[in-house]
């Protein structure tokens, strides 16, 4: 039996959880329906502890029959096919993560809760870089505080050009689809790429402008952390991207409608990007910060943790492919050292101790720098509050 099966092995991230697992020394079993792709990787990598399967996931018998060869699933492929692999780990009785279900999808996940237990297996949605990492950072920044009132989460890039340095479908839908946020305790829906700003990210990086955007951690964070009554997601996009991507749905190529059992006009644009676009894009330092305010020793405080990252040389990688795969290897490496306990259907923060996950991240060629700050005394007076600045 192989330890790990990766499942959309010759995708953009899945590849590079493939490669991280194997060189790590873990037996990994990669499969993918692009055959050529499978091979390619597998000379690439030319392990003895790689073995890899062409599979088209849609196909229950051939899949399930796959999955009984591992303990541990790592789902990298389209998050529209979460819950089906969900459902074929349980009966399977294979642990379960995967990247991401862009808010409603992760919603619908944490409703198989009791189909995970009753299977006696644990499923993890959302362990890549964002939603994943940001979860397990923002559970340690609320842990250092005696009350968190706020979780702000950014992600900022000096990546340049109109680039899809992860799935097409999933970037346009979070350039579509209405944002989320938490404010005063509740939970609003607002426009996609609104409520923008200017963040000042690490020196590296800069002042760059953020849009609220669709993201997983909205689904999940004001159930594990229902004390805080501000949670806001903001990404950056380069200008570029956005409006071509606005010029796509104006011009009505975005539509997801099929007639006669044809592909939708957005499958056959995805099917082409895919295909066609060539550009070199300038990669740079990627940046995902998370701030977590609240309130420690009577005084009002903040840690801002914030997680560097760079094009990395040794695969030829960008930073977004690399720092969204590490985390769902490492999740993986800890499942089968029993390192992360529990069943159902459970995200990262959750489940999984910040602590010994930030020790093993940082082994990866990635920086995480931590700030504390203290900003002001809190009196039962509000007339005479001590200012420490």
């Amino acid at each position: 039996m192989k330890e790990v099966i990766v499942l959309g092995a010759a995708g953009t991230i899945g590849n590079v959880i493939v490669r991280d697992l194997v060189e790590s020394g873990v037996e990994v079993i990669g499969a993918d329906m692009d055959i050529n792709r499978l091979q390619q990787l597998k000379n690439e990598i030319n392990a003895k502890n790689l073995d890899v399967y062409p599979l088209d996931i849609r196909d229950y018998q051939k899949t399930t029959d796959l999955l009984k060869k591992a303990k541990v699933c790592v789902n990298a492929t389209n998050y529209m096919f979460n819950i089906d692999v969900m459902k074929m780990a349980a009966d399977t009785k294979v642990d379960v993560l995967d990247l991401g279900g862009l808010y409603n999808l992760t919603k619908e996940q944490l409703k198989y809760d009791a189909l995970m237990k009753e299977a006696g297996v644990l499923s993890i949605p959302g362990m890549g870089s964002d939603p994943g990492i940001s979860n397990i950072l923002s559970r340690y920044g609320v842990e250092q505080l005696d009350t968190a009132e706020e979780i702000h989460i950014r992600y900022g890039s000096t990546t340049t050009g109109a680039t899809f340095p992860f799935a097409i479908d999933t970037i346009i839908d979070e350039a579509t689809k209405n944002a989320m946020v938490v404010k005063n305790g509740q939970l609003y829906e607002i426009s996609p790429l609104s409520d923008e700003e200017d963040t000042i990210f690490n020196e590296k990086l800069g002042v760059q402008r953020t849009y609220s955007i669709l993201h997983s951690e909205l689904a999940t964070f004001p159930l594990s952390f229902p004390q805080v009554k501000e949670i806001t997601y903001k990404d950056t996009w380069d200008p570029s991207t956005i409006e071509k991507i606005k010029m796509l749905e104006q011009l009505g190529l975005l539509n997801n409608d099929r007639s006669n059992n044809s592909l939708s006009a957005r499958q056959k644009l995805v099917t082409l990007l895919k295909e066609t676009i060539s550009e070199n894009p300038q990669w740079g330092t990627d940046e995902l910060m998370v701030e977590v305010k609240g309130i420690k020793a009577g005084k009002k405080a903040s840690i801002k943790l914030e997680l560097l990252c760079g094009w990395q040389e040794k695969w030829n990688i960008n930073a977004l492919a690399y720092v969204t795969s590490m985390p769902a290897s490492v999740v993986a490496q800890m499942l089968l050292n029993k390192e992360i306990e529990g069943t159902g259907v459970k995200p990262p923060e959750q489940c999984i101790d910040p602590s010994k996950f930030i020790s093993y991240l940082t082994q990866k060629n990635i920086t995480l720098l931590s700030t504390y700050c203290e900003t002001e005394q809190i009196q039962k007076n509000p007339q005479k509050i001590l200012s420490n600045r």
